[in-house]
């Protein structure tokens, strides 16, 4: 196992061009233009070592050990880190760090979006029920035609904003923002995360592939969470709901769902083992039928009450003002505009369109995990993946459990705890 990972470590580096595995020694070739020698010295305290010996067609066993100064040691996980480094991994190193910028900048221009929308909210529901009560106290004045005439108008007015702040959400949209920001500064923590960690201990080992998962998960939020308004706006009435979805769909995933890995009930490889998946594989199970239908139920169920009284309002408000036209319907016309402002109230006050979004990115939370799940399974090789106890506690916390328990409950119907 040491020399596998000995032999990854060693392929990392562009500049070996030739690497061989025989019996746990590893020889390299036109290394630096010179000829090297690499043994895995095994200790009984600390870490595994590598130890480098300048090699020759003509260079004996005693000589190598007798030239003590061509020697050098370095701790297993170090080795990557050689006095001439690699300029491919520099620049992959510069292009993350970019990609993390870009997350950082996204994230602020979607909270201040958000708090632009939130105005919006409060702003645009003052209005609406100013104008709403200004138009029933010209009704409740003596009876003039001006009073009439100009009511009229305010619940014309008050119809038309209502159709079209029911339009658009504005709690929904400002909940879209915020959790665009926290997405986006997720990504970047995440990436400067993973280059502080040994490349062994990485979510993805290969610095190429994490690069263009980052920059594809930029992409992916952009799309999910758009930043202006028109066009790309977002459907606040959607027919079909599902979990929300911010993340690039892995082909990886696809292509090799099918496949089982290579690990029995006897064997622990990179922390993974046959009962580690097979845990792994109920909470999915136990995500699909329990977390994610529970939010997605929860959220048809909230769009339909939005849905009404999106509806309700307009229409109420329509009514008074067609009714104020005449004389002898006004307590009626009186009674229909208070229903409007009571259901406009309802609609935007209690921010029902973001409790909508709410519960839909709950889901999307969920169906992000159960995602993370069945890729992370779909790897054939152990050896590729997250190491399996990180990916454990990641996972928990997640969750809302305790990373030192199982993660399968059979006492509950759902996996989360968290919310």
């Amino acid at each position: 196992m040491e020399a596998l990972k000995l032999t990854r470590a060693l392929k990392s580096n562009t500049a070996l061009q030739t690497v061989t595995q025989k019996h746990g020694h590893v020889r390299l070739a036109n290394y630096a233009n010179k000829s090297w020698r690499i043994n895995l010295d095994r200790r009984e305290s600390g870490p595994a070592m590598i130890v480098a010996s300048l090699d020759g067609p003509s260079t004996s066993t005693r000589y190598l050990q007798q030239k003590q100064a061509d020697l050098f040691i370095r701790p297993l996980t170090q080795f990557h880190m050689d006095q001439n480094p690699n300029k491919d991994e520099e620049m992959v190193v510069a292009k993350l760090r970019l990609v993390a910028a870009a997350a950082a900048d996204r994230a602020e221009m979607h909270g201040v979006l958000a708090e632009q929308r939130d105005g919006w909210n409060k702003l645009l529901l003052a209005s609406l029920t100013n104008i709403t009560l200004a138009a029933l106290i010209l009704q409740a004045l003596p009876n003039k035609d001006s009073n009439n005439v100009v009511a009229t108008l305010l619940y014309g007015f008050s119809t038309a904003l209502m159709c079209g702040v029911n339009k658009i959400q504005p709690s929904q949209l400002a909940e879209e923002q915020r959790m665009a920001a926290r997405l986006f500064r997720q990504l970047n923590t995440d990436i400067h995360t993973n280059l502080a960690l040994p490349p062994h201990l990485r979510q993805d080992k290969c610095a190429e592939s994490f690069l263009a998962k980052a920059y594809k998960a930029v992409l992916a939020l952009d799309e999910a969470y758009p930043l202006p308004l028109f066009p790309g706006m977002l459907d606040k009435f959607p027919k079909i709901v599902r979990p929300t979805v911010w993340w690039p769909q892995h082909e990886q995933y696809h292509q090799t769902q099918n496949r089982r890995p290579h690990t029995d009930n006897n064997t622990t490889i990179n922390g993974w083992s046959a009962e580690v998946e097979e845990e792994l594989r109920g909470i999915s199970e136990t995500l699909k039928t329990g977390d994610i239908a529970e939010y997605v139920g929860l959220s048809r169920k909230v769009l339909g009450a939005n849905s009404i009284l999106a509806i309700a309002g307009p229409l109420l408000t329509g009514i008074a003002g067609a009714l104020n036209l005449n004389g002898a319907m006004l307590s009626m016309s009186m009674v229909a505009g208070v229903l409007g402002v009571v259901g406009n109230t309802l609609s935007h006050a209690g921010q029902v369109g973001m409790v909508f979004e709410m519960y839909r990115n709950c889901a999307g939370f969920y169906h992000l995990l159960d995602s993370s799940i069945s890729d992370t399974l779909s790897e054939a090789d152990p050896e590729e993946r997250e190491n399996g106890e990180l990916f454990h506690w990641r996972l928990a916390l997640q969750l809302g459990r305790d990373p030192h328990s199982p993660l399968a409950d059979s006492a509950s119907k759902f996996a989360g705890k968290l919310f």
